[in-house]
């Protein structure tokens, strides 16, 4: 028998949401400078692409107060851990403290955005438990409030809440929509290693002079109707970094120009991704590149976010 209100400070919910979770990759990425607190202004063009990490959340009960229970369980990855570490768990707890809501969660992560290579799989993840964390307890947030939620637990969150084509500046929290991209085939390809964003960040010798933005909106606008085509002026300033300390990947990626019209390291990496025109077969190049890479994917561009299933 349901529970009706709360008994003992707690209340029945025993309800599920299930959150499709998207990757994305960097069209166009300069870094501007270093700030004096560590971090780096860029300017970034993300697209968000049709590879998706499944988020079920769960909330058993609703508590009157007091911290949240979350447990989490990963699927598909060893690599990802299952503990408060994880940005979903930090996500909920973030959510409920906020929202000064709490209650018993349990998190169920499937995995199949490859972690470490500049997808923002763990970002994306943690939009998807924001959203579904909204559904749960009813608080019926706007984009832009779940979105001041999920910065703190990293640059790439908000984006997420939002998706489809955009422009980000400052940490890459400050969005500007761009017209969606709807055509175009991503191929992305991941060697069998992982960079971690904050080693090539340490790695990128800049000062704290401010490098003139180049990432002319109203010069992009027109080239986003058109893409993908070989004029594309995007390119990634984290290459200087690791392609050189890279061979292997830096072999990845101008083999990949040699084949598509755009190619470039997708964030810190270690993905690659090349953008081909609709309609052109690509087994053969897939093939070529299963023979080197574990992860080879074709994914379209995705028109929005982080979805609730259902």
């Amino acid at each position: 028998m349901m529970t009706i209100g709360f008994e003992s400070g707690k209340k029945a919910i025993n309800r599920t949401v299930r959150v499709q979770a998207p990757a994305k990759v960097n069209l166009h990425l300069e870094v501007l400078r270093q700030r004096h607190d560590g971090y780096h202004e860029i300017e970034t063009i993300l697209q968000a692409v049709s590879l998706f990490d499944l988020v079920e959340v769960t909330l058993f009960e609703q508590f009157a107060g007091g911290e949240p229970e979350i447990g989490i369980t990963v699927e598909g990855s060893r690599k990802v851990p299952a503990d408060e570490t994880n940005l979903c768990w930090q996500a909920a707890r973030r959510f409920c403290r906020e929202m000064r809501l709490s209650g018993r969660l349990e998190i169920r992560l499937h995995k199949e955005i490859p972690v470490a290579a500049g997808l923002g799989g763990g970002s994306s993840d943690a939009a998807a438990v924001l959203v579904a964390c909204d559904r749960l307890f009813g608080t019926k947030l706007d984009a832009e409030r779940l979105e001041q939620l999920g910065s703190p637990l990293g640059a790439d969150v908000p984006f997420f809440i939002r998706g489809g084509t955009a422009l980000g500046r400052g940490i890459g929290t400050k969005l500007s929509r761009l017209p969606t991209i709807r055509n175009g085939q991503f191929l992305i390809v991941k060697p069998p290693f992982e960079l971690r964003t904050v080693d090539v960040y340490s790695d990128l010798k800049m000062g704290l002079t401010v490098n003139s933005a180049k990432a002319n909106i109203q010069v992009i606008k027109p080239l986003l109707a058109r893409f993908p085509q070989s004029t594309w002026p995007g390119f990634n300033r984290l290459e200087d970094v690791v392609l050189p300390s890279q061979p292997s990947l830096q072999r990845l990626v101008l083999r990949m120009r040699e084949l598509a019209p755009i190619a470039l390291l997708s964030g810190s990496g270690s993905a690659v991704v090349g953008v081909f025109a609709e309609g052109r077969n690509l087994g053969e190049i897939t093939g070529e590149f299963e023979e080197t890479c574990r992860f080879v994917r074709i994914v379209g561009p995705h028109a929005a976010g982080v979805k609730v299933q259902g």
